[in-house]
């Protein structure tokens, strides 16, 4: 059972890379371009007050309230995904697993619609 749950684990890790990666690609795109770290690994301790901030200076960007709501969404959803992909390292449950994945779907919802519209509509 544990080489299971260390598999999904590392899924849901590579997961969440993943919509990390499209969140770097909005902000750089973003109309006043926002730039977060960017490594090979990046510690939640470094991603999660730059996607914070990032969540939070949204509103001051210049464009339309559905792309500033997608950039919060997609950020929150980020954020939730991490705090419960740390609460399964801790004690693993399916429903803590299933809940990072929805996550990162929601998230990946949000942005890839608000990066296509900012490659669109911007610069």
């Amino acid at each position: 059972m544990a080489d299971r749950e260390d598999e999904i684990m590392a899924q849901l890790a590579h997961s969440i890379s993943l919509v990390y990666t499209l969140l770097v690609d909005v902000c750089r795109a973003l109309p006043v371009p926002v730039t977060l770290p960017v490594d090979s690994h990046i510690p939640a301790v470094e991603a999660v007050p730059a996607i914070q901030r990032v969540a939070a200076l949204g509103e001051d960007q210049p464009m339309g309230e559905d792309q500033q709501t997608r950039l919060f969404s997609g950020c929150v959803h980020i954020l939730a995904a991490i705090d419960l992909y740390a609460l399964c390292a801790t004690r693993y449950e399916e429903t803590r697993a299933e809940g990072v994945g929805v996550n990162v779907l929601h998230a990946d919802a949000a942005l890839k619609p608000l990066l296509v519209w900012l490659l669109t509509n911007t610069g």
